[in-house]
C-alpha cells in the first residue's frame, strides 16, 4: 500500500480539497500525473490551468506529504489547500 493511500484500519480519514496551479498548456499531463497518485481524485480542470482535486489519506501528516509530492511534479506551479476535514469515525453517519 502506498503511504498516501487511505488505510482502512486507521482510526480516521483525512480529507483535503486542493487547487493545483499548472501551466494551461500542461494541464492534461498534470491531470494524468495527479490521477496516477493513489488517494488523489481530480474533479475539474479550468482553461486557466487550475485543477480541483481531493486528497484522502489516513492522517494530516500523510496529507501534507501528499501535497509535497504533488508540488514536486514537473507540471505543477503551486498547490493551495482550500478545504480540510478529519473524520475520526468515517463509518459514522452525521
Amino acid at each position: 500500500m502506498n503511504s498516501a493511500e487511505p488505510n482502512p484500519a486507521a482510526a480516521g480519514l483525512d480529507i483535503s480539497g486542493v487547487v493545483v496551479h499548472v501551466d494551461p498548456l500542461r494541464a492534461s499531463a498534470a491531470r494524468v500525473a495527479l490521477e496516477a497518485i493513489p488517494g488523489v481524485t481530480v474533479h475539474a480542470v479550468s482553461p486557466e490551468g487550475k485543477l480541483v482535486a481531493t486528497l484522502e489519506t489516513a492522517s494530516e501528516a500523510l496529507s501534507a506529504a501528499l501535497c509535497e509530492r504533488i508540488q514536486a511534479l514537473p507540471q505543477v506551479q503551486a498547490v493551495a489547500m482550500a478545504y480540510h476535514q478529519l473524520e475520526n469515525d468515517p463509518d459514522q453517519e452525521v
